[in-house]
């Protein structure tokens, strides 16, 4: 059983007095939540969605739950990019990314892709929920993507090796979609393939932001190095999260 921490109970609590009519303590709904929680079952997925760079994500078991680190990426691409007229966020699962530079960067483009239908699903409903405009569609990585000549092609793609899957706390490996969560043999399988044709989809001068297993840091900057300016940052935990590079 999953254990529960005081936060968790006190959101617990709250949500089950949300859903009372009369907003007072609904102690049969309490232990129905509580009790999901113990099985393992996420808080976000109990409560619905998190807020992500001041917009609110809807999370489903199609889509990953959005982390703190993954806002930190969204402000280092802030710091390097100035007024970007096209963006791509492959794999975007709940759209959480895309939406947040969408939000950020009003007259950009954004396109959100991903191969899961159930993803892109999840994705729409965000972007139609928090009022912001972009063009949602089914892409296996860029291959079926026709527009070019992105500003930014972002990606927080598959990472974890394949044979460490079924090692993964309970509440991500029944709960998260395992399509989000391996990433081949050695982790890199997509990586690797977005690094090779994020080339044909930039601009000149264009920036590839990735966001990575912090073990494959040095790797993944080697994979970039036919690309310019390349960079490897460290999370607020001082982990090898981030590579940007420039095509």
């Amino acid at each position: 059983m999953q254990k529960v921490t005081n936060y968790e109970i006190s959101r617990l609590k709250q949500l089950a007095n949300n859903n009372s009519l009369d907003g007072s303590s609904n102690s049969k709904t309490y232990e129905d939540l509580l009790e999901r929680r113990r099985r393992g079952e996420p808080l976000q997925h109990i409560e619905g969605g998190v807020y992500f760079f001041d917009i609110y994500i809807e999370v489903n078991q199609d889509v990953l739950i959005p982390r703190p680190e993954t806002e930190f990426l969204i402000e280092e691409i802030i710091n390097r990019l100035k007024r970007p007229k096209k963006i791509i966020d492959v794999g975007t699962g709940s759209g959480c990314i895309g939406l947040a530079l969408a939000k950020y960067f009003k007259d950009a483009e954004v396109h959100l892709t991903d191969i899961s239908a159930g993803a892109l699903l999840k994705a729409e409903e965000n972007s139609k929920n928090n009022n912001i405009k972009a063009r949602v569609y089914k892409s296996d990585l860029l291959y079926d993507v026709k527009d070019a000549n992105f500003d930014l092609v972002v990606a927080n793609l598959p990472y974890i090796p394949s044979e460490e899957i079924q090692s993964l706390p309970n509440e991500i490996l029944h709960y998260e979609p395992l399509l989000a969560l391996d990433g081949g043999r050695e982790g890199l399988d997509y990586i690797i393939q977005l690094i090779e044709n994020a080339k044909t989809k930039l601009r000149a001068d264009g920036l590839l932001a990735l966001e990575i297993d912090s073990r494959f840091g040095n790797k993944v900057k080697d994979l970039v190095k036919n690309y310019k300016g390349v960079e490897l940052i460290k999370d607020l935990t001082g982990r090898d999260r981030y590579v940007f590079a420039t095509r």
